[in-house]
């Protein structure tokens, strides 16, 4: 199992109106029938196949499925299509998980496109396809504009808390680096995984990890990378520092739920039980029978160039912003001891696939939610318990960890 877990952002792609179960359009506002009737979708899918309302209760002590009372009665208040949202928005909001949200109706262009793109290469990305296709272009642009009044009234050139300090030697716009003969160092920051950029930038990657081979230490800086595809890393970092294959493992649980056999039938394949996978720090909602498992061992082969292994120390650069694929990536630094983990805690949900799509029946609004909890190699969640660094680094910003982390290199490289 390859972990991809999009991260999307807006394109201009253009098409054409497509097929919609959706009965009512943009100027006529949802009744309160069918609003309570989403509602209860919504809720029954995430009741039954969503896995960390356990983790969401011991973290932010939100027991969301006891809720239900009030989100119905949150939902029946709401005067119109701009108060519906809002409300349904706080009700995924409470979930407190960044895969989470209603990301496919507000770029509703960018998933269709991406994922008829996937459909191409792998035809269980159909499913999501066909998903997207119960509400239409339409629809979304309606909810979309209702989402920019809400989050955005002034329509700011906002960059999301995405740091702006300067980043040395501007290569691309997603990949700077600097080497610096006086730290004998190397240092290579990404600033996003984005499927966008998975060929974009394999060039740039090749030559900057060629010239690298000559210096004792690699700084690999992903903080504020909140991730995009596992194929980022996978196709373009690690295979050129390594000369033999290398695997990890990937341990997921999951609910026997229909939508999950539906979007993700492979993960039925030689399921395995609590007893068989048991590791020592699993959470407790794992055990009451309703999770099944997989084991997989993901291995990546080195690049046809690579003749030489890279044999100076690899450093992996993380802060608290770092998320999604990026997080699997420090998840496999971690996993296999391929690099010193440095900085801050991560922000977890590294582990496991694309998020499941669901289209509400009546809004078209479509939501997306993690579908499978993934465990850190000693049975914990990694939504919970993050990715702990090896070595801490006590620094406030991106460039003051940074030249803490060359400040321990120079002090240890005697």
């Amino acid at each position: 199992m390859t972990s991809i877990k999009i991260r999307l952002k807006n394109t201009t792609c253009f098409m054409i109106a497509i097929l919609a179960i959706v009965t009512i359009n943009a100027q006529n506002p949802l009744t309160t029938e069918e609003k309570l009737e989403d509602f209860d979708y919504f809720y029954e899918a995430f009741k039954l196949s969503y896995p960390y309302f356990g983790v969401n209760k011991r973290l932010h002590n939100i027991d969301w499925l006891s809720k239900k009372a009030t989100y119905r009665q949150q939902i029946a208040a709401t005067k119109n299509d701009t108060t519906f949202f809002k409300a349904i928005h706080t009700m995924f909001s409470d979930l407190n998980n960044g895969h989470t949200d209603a990301y496919p109706t507000i770029i509703y262009n960018y998933f269709y496109d991406a994922y008829q793109y996937g459909a191409s290469q792998d035809s269980t990305y159909n499913i999501y396809v066909k998903e997207l296709e119960k509400t239409s272009v339409e629809r979304s642009k309606h909810w979309e504009g209702i989402n920019r009044q809400l989050f955005f009234p002034e329509d700011s050139d906002s960059n999301d808390g995405v740091s702006t300090e300067t980043i040395p030697t501007p290569v691309t716009p997603n990949v700077t680096f600097e080497f610096s003969d006086h730290h004998t160092t190397a240092l290579l920051h990404v600033k996003s995984f984005s499927y966008d950029y998975v060929e974009q930038d394999a060039d740039t990657l090749k030559f900057f990890f060629n010239k690298a081979q000559h210096y004792k230490n690699l700084i690999i800086d992903i903080q504020g990378n909140d991730g995009g595809s596992t194929e980022y890393w996978l196709n373009n970092m690690i295979p050129h520092l390594i000369d033999q294959p290398i695997s990890y493992p990937i341990t997921i649980g999951f609910k026997n739920s229909k939508r999950l056999r539906t979007f993700k039938p492979g993960y039925f394949k030689n399921t395995m039980s609590y007893d068989a996978i048991k590791l020592p720090n699993m959470p407790d909602e794992l055990t009451d029978g309703s999770y099944l498992f997989r084991k997989d061992i993901v291995t990546i082969d080195p690049a046809s160039s690579t003749t030489n292994r890279y044999k100076g120390k690899i450093y992996l650069l993380v802060d608290e912003a770092v998320f999604s694929s990026a997080e699997a990536l420090a998840y496999f630094c971690k996993a296999t001891h391929f690099a010193v983990v440095a900085g801050k805690k991560t922000s977890g949900d590294g582990v496991g696939s694309d998020p499941l799509i669901m289209t509400l029946p009546h809004s078209g609004i479509v939501l997306r939610f993690t579908g499978e909890m993934g465990l850190n190699p000693d049975g914990s969640a990694n939504d919970e318990t993050k990715t702990i660094p090896d070595l801490k680094l006590n620094a406030s910003t991106i460039l003051e960890r940074r030249e803490a982390l060359y400040k321990h290199i120079k002090t240890n490289n005697n």
